[in-house]
């Protein structure tokens, strides 16, 4: 039976389209970011990029001058969901923030609302005599401010994250968001040379490059899975084969879980073909250092079999409780609103999250800071994925004895006798 189920999975439209797009997604992202080695960071560059970092010194004082320059601005920049929003707050908020900013600096709710010289930041263009464009900057004219000396750090996050809680969460002022805005700083030649030396000798190579197939491969593998295993389990219905099914001795909780086992065996013979793709493209650009040949298979089966296991799950339960539309359209928007959630990308991990981020060949140690909550991550949507698939089974032994057809099928009843 496993081999049927197999077999009718393969030759389904729907699966090809999960095909199509794992390795459209592998062709253009993965491989189309990887295409360059990683270059040794040369003493005589000078730049090296930026990196964010919690420094008290450089965090503090930027924050807080963003902070009230927003504030008298009267709107504050968010992204919730990811997307770009303007927010002005109530009075009732408002005074909440001002009594965040008066511990913060000192200034009462009074002396900011009667600073009357506030200039945003930005530029502008004038023209000259002769009809020249000109453009020009203006700095952002905020009130004096010095942050007391007794402050200590601790509270200050503390401060930050109630004020992006007042203003609505996504500010700039959030956990994720804060050392991104205000503490960027250069990388200095040994830190650019210590990364480097971290990818190409302790990691291996390939174990960075592990994070970042992942990341890609495991926004797919969060949502396309449900329309193979909706499509499958709809099957019987547009054929007819339920009676038949329901007629056989075989149990629903074998008959459940052997489809199941064949959907996730079958979807992942695609993503085990791009993690082989990846392993000999990596190793391919450094022949001159020792690659680990296992760790995108180990983090990928880790990190990506879950994803798989969920979305079918989800897709198989939905569709045998009502319809592959309403399947498709629960993971869907689960799917889109932890994507869009994702305010941070690399190191996006929490308990809870659906779609795990690291889109960088860098910063393992955010990786490694966050890897017991990926652990429980995972194994707790491994489980949920299997209690999902035993009450699939549950309702499909009911419909099978004639107790409960599904979700449409009592509506429809009820309408029936209502109209009655």
């Amino acid at each position: 039976m496993f081999f049927k189920e197999c077999k009718k999975i393969v030759f389904s439209l729907t699966f090809l389209l999960y095909i199509f797009v794992v390795f459209a997604m592998y062709i253009s992202q993965f491989d189309s970011d990887t295409s360059e080695t990683v270059p040794v960071p040369s003493a005589a560059a000078g730049d090296y990029g930026y990196t964010d970092k919690a420094i008290p010194e450089t965090l503090m004082p930027n924050a807080v001058d963003g902070l009230v320059g927003e504030y008298l601005a009267g709107e504050f920049t968010t992204y919730p969901m990811g997307f770009y929003k303007k927010v002005k707050l109530t009075e009732k908020k408002k005074t909440a923030l001002a009594a965040v900013i008066t511990e913060l600096t000192g200034l009462t709710a009074e002396e900011l609302d009667s600073f009357d010289d506030y200039v945003h930041e930005g530029y502008s263009y004038t023209a000259n005599e002769n009809g020249d464009i000109i453009l020009n900057y203006q700095e952002e004219v905020i009130p004096e401010i010095t942050i007391p000396e007794n402050l200590a750090y601790e509270r200050f996050t503390e401060l930050m994250a109630e004020a992006d809680k007042i203003i609505g969460g996504g500010s700039y002022y959030s956990k994720n968001g804060i050392s991104w805005f205000y503490s960027r700083v250069p990388k200095t030649y040994e830190e650019a040379l210590a990364e480097y030396n971290h990818l190409v000798y302790d990691e291996k190579v390939t174990g960075a490059y592990a994070r970042l197939f992942c990341d890609y491969a495991g926004i797919d593998l969060a949502v396309m899975p449900v329309f193979v295993s909706a499509a499958l389990v709809s099957l019987d219905r547009k054929s007819r084969m339920s009676d038949l099914i329901y007629s056989r001795k075989i149990s629903s909780a074998k008959l459940v879980f052997t489809r199941f086992a064949a959907l996730v065996a079958v979807m992942l013979i695609p993503v085990a073909v791009t993690v082989v793709m990846a392993n000999i493209s990596v190793s391919s650009r450094y022949p001159d250092f020792t690659v680990d040949l296992l760790a995108i298979p180990k983090l990928a089966a880790v990190w990506l079999i879950p994803n798989v296991l969920l979305a079918a799950a989800v897709g198989m339960f939905v569709t045998e409780v009502s319809s592959p539309i309403l399947a498709v359209f629960v993971q869907g928007a689960w799917w889109m609103a932890s994507l869009m959630s994702s305010n941070e990308l690399t190191g996006e991990i929490s308990l809870f999250t659906l779609i795990c981020r690291h889109n960088s060949l860098y910063k393992y140690e955010t990786f490694e800071r966050t890897l017991n909550l990926f652990t429980f991550n995972r194994i707790f949507y491994t489980i949920l994925s299997l209690v999902l698939v035993g009450l699939t089974a549950a309702v499909y032994e009911l419909k099978r004895r004639g107790i409960w057809n599904g979700l449409f099928s009592s509506w429809k009843n009820i309408f029936r006798k209502s109209a009655v």
